[in-house]
């Protein structure tokens, strides 16, 4: 029981060190430019690696969204007919007033 949990640990920690890899060579890279005094450089290299999760994290949640899981998300209400105001379509078919939309 003691390695089943302890190799999810390490697996978790990899996913979160490798999710954050971008921001991590971009600190390292920019450390070391500055330490090599392209102070400028190193702080567009910083800037760059973090700007890069940003970029992933915006795209994970405008692509499915922030929750767990395989599925997509989809929303399956009923718009409401413009005509008559019903509730009762199939999305582009309003059954109270029989006019599609």
């Amino acid at each position: 029981m003691k390695f089943i949990l302890g190799a999810i640990a390490i697996i978790l920690a990899l996913c979160f060190v490798g999710f954050l890899l971008p921001a991590i060579a971009g600190i390292v890279i920019g450390i070391s430019m500055i330490n090599s005094s392209s102070i400028i450089g190193g702080l567009i290299a910083i800037a760059v690696g973090i700007g890069i999760n940003i970029a992933m994290l915006y795209g994970s949640a405008a692509e499915g969204g922030f929750s767990s899981g395989s599925s997509k998300h989809t929303s399956y209400t009923d718009e409401e007919c413009p005509y008559c105001g019903s509730g009762d379509t199939d999305g582009n078919h309003c059954y109270t007033c029989e006019k599609d939309f």
